[in-house]
């Protein structure tokens, strides 16, 4: 039998869910809920089963949980008053008030937050079997990206990282193929592309911009992605979710650098061709790689449906971050100064990146949509 207390949690996180700033949106569910609530909550039934050995985590800084706390780059979050809205009100190294997308994947999959892959002990690198999170602010898929800030983790080397991981987990499996089945049955998330288009490309000289358009600079990032997809794939991975990059010229930072209220489209004309190729790219991978499966979530489309109705996600405020920004409103978070006390209203937490409302609104039309994440729900992926 159910205590009042589980009763008391259910029936408040029904009311934050149910209601929204205007009565009608899904709020953001507390950071204690354990899997079987959060799934009646996004109405997936609490009888729905799920396979999921381990999530993998990959990525820049919107998948970032404290990789560059321990490395020497100017790009970090572990000052409040980032995880404002975390345990303890203390931050992490997340790009957020609260938790990340990936952190909701990880509680629909009943699995813990993954941690950040150069956090972990000498101990817990032997023994974790429940994913580890490589994702590195700054940096992006080619080795070039991320260098203004000073050292961060390209994907070449968070692919290097995770054949270390899978080095020191074969002693826990009894033969290989024992192995090979824990891999198959994990989650491979991917969220990177932005830094190559923000801090990559447009941090070109012009005259390497004309000699490089930037269609010709996708193409070289969409084949350096499938070159780090192949070797995760020959390393045993076999799901992978892969996030679009976002709508990157409606960021705070873009209006206030501009001046304007209104987007920079070249940025997202950059975001939409990057995106084209690898949403092409996939397809290509699946048919190539035997064995393997691909969803593609498209962020992009999530950002512009938020900003073309914000009432109906329960938004306010769409051009505001919600922190203190330096420099106008075009660098990052100020430390220490308190942040906006209606963070749920805030599309954006800092002048870059979404704030936990807008994550939990990724992670659950993913989970939820086969328009967002296609060809299938990660839902039905996760159950496949």
């Amino acid at each position: 039998m159910r205590s009042w207390t589980s009763y008391f949690l259910m029936f408040s996180l029904y009311l934050d869910l149910l209601l929204g700033s205007n009565g009608d949106v899904f709020r953001v569910p507390p950071l204690n809920v354990n899997q079987k609530d959060l799934l009646k909550l996004l109405e997936l039934g609490d009888d729905i089963k799920f396979d999921v050995s381990a999530l993998y985590v990959f990525g820049d800084s919107t998948v970032d949980s404290g990789n560059n706390n321990f490395l020497s780059s100017a790009s970090k979050a572990n000052y409040p008053p980032f995880g404002v809205d975390f345990a303890d009100g203390k931050p992490t190294g997340r790009f957020s008030n609260g938790r990340i997308e990936a952190d909701f994947i990880a509680q629909v999959a009943g699995l813990p937050f993954p941690p950040p892959c150069l956090g972990l002990s000498k101990e817990e690198q032997k023994t974790l079997r429940t994913g580890v999170n490589y994702g590195s602010s700054s940096c992006g898929v080619l080795p070039d990206t991320g260098k203004l800030f000073g050292t961060c983790l390209t994907f070449d080397m968070q692919t290097r990282l995770f054949e270390t991981t899978v080095k020191n987990l074969q002693p826990l499996f009894d033969s290989p193929k024992m192995m090979a089945d824990y891999l198959s049955k994990s989650l491979f998330f991917i969220s990177i592309g932005n830094a190559d288009i923000s801090t990559g490309y447009d941090f070109l000289d012009n005259t390497t911009k004309q000699q490089t358009p930037f269609p010709k600079f996708a193409q070289a990032i969409s084949q350096k992605f499938s070159d780090n997809i192949k070797r995760l794939y020959d390393l045993g991975a076999r799901k992978f979710l892969v996030n679009s990059v976002g709508m990157m010229g409606c960021s705070p930072m873009v209006f206030n650098s501009k001046r304007s209220t209104t987007c920079d489209d070249e940025y997202n004309e950059h975001a939409q061709i990057l995106n084209r190729l690898l949403s092409d790219l996939l397809p290509k991978l699946q048919s190539e790689l035997v064995g393997s499966k691909f969803i593609f979530a498209d962020v992009y489309k999530v950002f512009a449906d938020i900003f073309a109705s914000p009432n109906s996600y329960g938004f306010a405020n769409t051009r505001d971050c919600c922190c203190v920004a330096g420099e106008n409103g075009t660098r990052p978070c100020i430390r220490d100064i308190r942040p906006c006390n209606n963070r749920n209203d805030h599309v954006f937490f800092d002048p870059f990146h979404g704030s936990e409302t807008t994550q939990f609104i990724l992670a659950k039309r993913c989970l939820k949509e086969s328009s967002i994440c296609s060809p299938i729900s990660l839902v039905d992926f996760l159950r496949a």
